[in-house]
């Protein structure tokens, strides 16, 4: 799919040297910056849903060593 992507001439200037030093197109850089990023917050996202499901189960002993 196409897509136009603006950025400013700092951010681009930076990309086309990062894109020339890895050998890389700038679009195959963004794309691995997305799908990283893509992969950290869904983790992220699991990892809150496994705090807060912990947190429930096991809220009266936590709050009982939170007392001790």
């Amino acid at each position: 799919m196409a897509m136009t992507l603006r950025l400013s001439p700092k951010i681009d200037a930076q990309l086309g040297e990062l894109a020339q030093r890895s050998g890389m197109s700038k679009q195959k850089i963004i794309s691995i910056a997305i799908e990283a990023h893509l992969e950290r917050t869904g983790q992220s996202d699991q990892a809150q849903r496994v705090c807060d499901k912990v947190l429930t189960r096991d809220k009266d002993p936590l709050e009982r060593l939170a007392n001790a």
